[in-house]
């Protein structure tokens, strides 16, 4: 009874995940994401009915999480804004039902439930929406609109960036933690397919992400990996260089089309007027009331709709929703998160290149949310992953991560060693 419970703890998640990639507007749209949440709430709940949950104090990042989104509920509540009061109520339950999930003793499966959920995802993509991926990926222009910017199962383009840019740094992750041939050839298929739909959406700032998130590694591997690493290194350079030479014009053709370089809205000369004025908007309003400045509106209270205008940018939202000291508190979570793994994941001589990778979606997530206001979210399957992230990596010892021996037996953790998670 108790694996069953578990598998069908498994199940309901990857349900939730999926229905989290469904963007279509109206009715639908709504529907999948309370379904998504229900069907999360129910994975919680039968991951404790397993009997499986090992007995872990809450850590730091739950407390500081669980904390700053009962104050935005009872902030809103003294407000009268009913629904963000629910908001907060109902990211309160998630966040105690993600909690069940990363204690189960098979929580190292997690990161192999959202990689056949985004495996659903892309392939419900391939089967319904091919055709319109593959114009946009080659670049389809219409006179009088411009570029052409796919929209997978309805997602915004900008949002398809985080969610499809972070799902290749999901499926590297995979190629890199197994030595199966098979697992390594279709987790890099998914990895490509991955960035084919960011290209076809045309999301720049995904693309800014990646490279954040490249650059950071490239860098860290040359400073502190090993000779190995460094090796492989060089040669994927070189080996990028010498492409890029005999493709230069060609390639320098695609980014320009696909980039949208050029369009009179997007491109050099519109000088990024558009979103630097919507930061300006949202800095303002976060100044405009000191009382405010430090408890914030509440969850989901900075929504276009209430405030006139789209906040494009997590921090900003942050400090919209919980105020400048828990939007702080909990950017300082994310940072604090991502540089731990990082240096946990490239200890001299013991690298954990899938620990590092870790730390990696982190660098892309925090990148990203300049951009973007998902930072903490439920409501697609990366800010998700993130959120299970976050809680995973802060809740066991490093010893879980890292394969290191501390005070802490490796029979109490006996399936949390992350690079023996499943396909």
């Amino acid at each position: 009874m108790r694996g069953l419970n578990t598998q069908l703890s498994r199940w309901l998640l990857g349900g939730a995940i999926y229905l989290t990639g469904w963007y279509y507007e109206g009715p639908a749209l709504q529907a999948s994401q309370m379904g998504a949440i229900t069907l999360l709430l129910m994975a919680g709940f039968f991951s404790a009915l397993s009997g499986e949950t090992l007995r872990i104090r809450p850590s730091l990042v739950e407390w500081l999480f669980g904390i700053a989104f009962l104050f935005a509920m009872l902030v809103a509540w003294m407000t009268g804004n009913v629904l963000s009061t629910m908001y907060g109520a109902m990211l309160l339950l998630v966040l105690v039902a993600l909690a069940f999930l990363v204690r189960h003793r098979g929580a190292a499966e997690l990161g192999a439930v959202f990689r056949w959920a985004y495996v659903a995802l892309v392939g419900t993509v391939l089967a319904l929406e091919s055709p319109a991926l593959w114009a946009s990926l080659s670049g389809s222009v219409e006179y009088g609109l411009g570029l052409v910017r796919y929209q997978p199962l309805g997602m915004h383009p900008n949002l398809s960036g985080l969610v499809y840019g972070g799902g290749a740094l999901l499926f590297f992750q995979r190629w890199l933690s197994t030595d199966n041939r098979a697992h390594k050839g279709v987790a890099l298929a998914m990895g490509v397919l991955c960035l084919c739909v960011l290209l076809a959406a045309s999301a720049r700032a995904g693309m800014l992400a990646l490279g954040v998130a490249g650059l950071t590694g490239i860098t860290l591997i040359a400073l502190r990996g090993s000779r190995r690493s460094r090796m492989s290194l060089v040669f994927a350079a070189f080996i990028g260089v010498i492409v890029v030479l005999f493709n230069w014009a060609a390639i320098k053709d695609y980014l320009s089309l696909i980039l949208d370089i050029d369009s009179p809205t997007r491109g050099v000369d519109s000088g990024a007027t558009g979103r630097t004025e919507i930061w300006r908007m949202g800095i303002e309003l976060v100044f405009s009331d000191a009382a405010l400045l430090f408890t914030g509106r509440g969850i989901r209270s900075a929504l276009p709709d209430l405030i006139g205008f789209p906040v494009e940018s997590s921090y900003i939202n942050l400090a919209l929703e919980h105020g400048l000291f828990f939007g702080s508190l909990i950017t300082l979570a994310f940072v604090v998160t991502a540089c731990r793994a990082l240096h946990q994941g490239l200890q001299p001589g013991q690298p954990r290149y899938q620990l590092f990778m870790v730390g990696l979606m982190f660098v892309f997530m925090l990148a990203q949310s300049f951009f973007n206001r998902y930072l903490i979210g439920v409501g697609n399957p990366y800010s998700l992953w993130i959120l299970v992230l976050i809680l995973q990596v802060n809740l066991r010892p490093m010893s879980a991560f890292t394969h290191r021996s501390r005070t802490v037996s490796r029979s109490a953790y006996p399936s949390h060693r992350l690079d023996r998670s499943p396909t």
